[in-house]
């Protein structure tokens, strides 16, 4: 009875908006909403269950962040021919001369000797030796056949279908030390700048990840035709005259600038302990993210209103209703992330560094990301029957929602991976997603609190409140019944595709 409108209203009034900026990963304003939750948390009467500071346990579980800035000044290749001492040199600079993917990459140098590998396939890579070596590929003309009228495969023929990235990996496979990209001398292909633009524009703009995996510093420089003309020109040959191999006397010096900084983000976490003393260390775990995407370049402030106040506000009114009635037999946790729109950054480090109290074991995810839109006695749920991660926690959430006269959907395998649950997923934990679906305003700065169902939050609220009572009062924990895993890998597919 305690999970109203009128209290959703207020919430999402506030966490969306414009003071609060889009809330964006590590600015000031989520830092102030952080404190908000963290508040509100106290006054439902949780226990703090996040980091120990001072002896003292808090409402915050903080988590590092590799904030780098790729830098076009300083980032450039040096093509050097020629024996030691004697070289002569051809510098290509970034932005202007070839387009690189900064993701991943690390300050400093990378020196290799060049080799040839055609088209880049399997088969071009027969007999070669690249190991440690800059592998070159060059892209032919998209017009050029696939074979000539005698059935033999042209040299420069097409890569049958490969991307930049393909090609990287299977270099990166044999063993080299990064990937050189070039278009056929006669292609009509458009300039990297314009095909790889999302990366030529990332330069000068901060990117987060939650620390460096190793292995994952490998240059890859796609040329653009007038340095390719130098960089061939260097060599003292046409592309006509290399042949798979080694390029002679030739190596590569790739200089990488960036400023890399580590920041810390933080997860808010509340627990109400459980009543029953045997099952009180078994956790149902609610979770949301509070992050959105912040301000745009034009000044437009992205508010997020679904996505997530409506979810983060969800989680404050569940909160308060179990802090105002009785506890279930299992403890129930609250769990607001920070870093979901950066790729789930704050989850993924909750999954590997639970901050609950020794010996407390997360047994059930609910999460909660954008409910507030569309039908307002609908809601979209994952995983569905016949997803691979299906479990007792997906049933008891139709049961819940019958129950307040919410019909669920089985629309929404395609972003289980796109949510924060997938984190606990992961960790084989049984988890169930709420989701209203997508709208023209996703991720749109029209995304504004006033366009909100505040009915449907406080509905789907009292679903969740209803799934996770009876979930910490059952028997047993939540468990899988497995699906079809076809239906797992056709959802990972389409979040590829849709770049998550």
């Amino acid at each position: 009875a305690t999970i109203t409108a009128d209290d959703v209203r207020g919430h999402m009034t506030f966490l969306a908006s414009d003071l609060m900026r889009g809330r964006d990963t590590l600015s000031t304003e989520i830092r102030l909403v952080s404190e908000y939750l963290a508040t509100r948390l106290m006054m439902a009467g949780a226990e703090p269950a996040g980091d120990v500071v001072d002896d003292k346990t808090t409402y915050f579980a903080a988590f590092p962040l590799e904030h780098t800035t790729p830098l076009e000044v300083g980032t450039e290749l040096e093509i050097l021919v020629g024996s030691e001492g004697n070289e002569q040199k051809a510098t290509i600079k970034a932005g202007t001369d070839f387009v690189t993917v900064p993701f991943g990459l690390q300050a400093g140098e990378t020196s290799a000797a060049l080799v040839f590998v055609g088209q880049g396939r399997d088969e071009d890579y027969e007999n070669l030796e690249v190991k440690g070596k800059f592998a070159v590929v060059v892209e032919p003309a998209p017009e050029e056949p696939a074979q000539n009228a005698e059935g033999d495969r042209p040299r420069r023929a097409r890569f049958a279908g490969s991307g930049l990235f393909q090609l990287a990996n299977r270099a990166r496979s044999k063993g080299a030390a990064g990937l050189i990209a070039i278009h056929a001398t006669d292609s009509k292909q458009k300039p990297y700048g314009e095909t790889l633009s999302s990366f030529r524009n990332a330069f000068g703009k901060p990117s987060m990840t939650l620390g460096r995996r190793a292995g994952t510093n490998f240059p890859i420089l796609a040329i653009e035709a007038e340095a390719r003309d130098r960089l061939l020109e260097s060599f003292g040959a046409t592309l006509d005259d290399l042949q798979l191999g080694p390029i002679a006397d030739a190596k590569a010096r790739f200089q990488f600038a960036s400023h890399d900084e580590t920041k810390y983000e933080r997860n808010v976490i509340g627990l109400f302990p459980g009543s029953d003393p045997e099952k009180a260390k078994e956790v149902i775990i609610y979770s949301a993210h509070y992050d959105h995407v912040g301000v745009g370049d034009d000044g437009q402030i992205f508010n997020g209103s679904d996505d997530n106040a409506s979810g983060t506000t969800a989680l404050l009114e569940l909160a308060q209703a179990f802090g105002h009635g009785p506890r279930p037999a299992r403890s129930v946790a609250f769990l607001w992330v920070s870093g979901e729109e950066k790729g789930l950054l704050g989850s993924r480090h909750f999954a590997d560094h639970v901050t609950l109290p020794e010996g407390y074991k997360i047994v059930g995810n609910i999460n909660m990301d954008m409910v507030s839109r569309n039908d307002g006695h609908q809601i979209g749920i994952t995983p569905s029957p016949k997803h691979a991660k299906h479990s007792t926690l997906t049933v008891g959430a139709v049961e819940a929602c019958e129950a307040e006269g919410v019909e669920p959907l089985w629309d929404a395998d395609q972003y289980f991976f796109r949510t924060d649950s997938a984190s606990f997923a992961a960790k084989d934990i049984p988890v169930v997603f709420f989701f209203c679906g997508i709208h023209p305003d996703y991720h749109q700065p029209g995304d504004d609190f006033e366009k909100a169902d505040f009915e449907k939050v406080a509905r789907i609220a009292r679903v969740s409140y209803r799934l996770g009572w009876a979930t910490a009062n059952a028997n047993e924990p939540p468990h899988l019944v497995p699906g079809e895993p076809e239906a797992e890998k056709k959802a990972a597919d389409e979040a590829v595709k849709a770049g998550n």
